[in-house]
């Protein structure tokens, strides 16, 4: 059984543990909606920092092959630049698909 104060320090310190926070390169001013965000790897359970907003546009599937093509190449690279894998990037961005 976990101590409700070692509970109480890990959630206090995890924001100071997360990787730097998902967002868009162009970002230059705070997030308007930053959430924390549990994913679960091959290296067990992490936490994320996400800034929603910048990644809304991935949520609908696009209807074109070429649209389709486009999103996958941005999902690569978001998950190669911060280390990820497609399927921790899909939790942490919270896509159905």
């Amino acid at each position: 059984m976990i101590r409700p104060v070692a509970l109480l320090l890990g959630l206090l310190a995890a924001p100071a543990l997360a990787q730097p926070c998902l967002q868009a390169p162009w970002r230059d001013s705070p997030c308007p909606n930053l959430m924390y965000q549990a994913v679960n790897g091959e290296e067990g359970a992490r936490m994320l920092c996400v800034c929603q907003p910048d990644f809304a546009h991935l949520q609908k599937v696009p209807e074109t092959a070429a649209g389709q093509t486009l999103r996958v190449k941005e999902l690569e690279r978001i998950a190669a630049s911060y280390n990820l894998s497609d399927s921790e990037l899909r939790q942490a961005l919270r896509l159905a698909d």
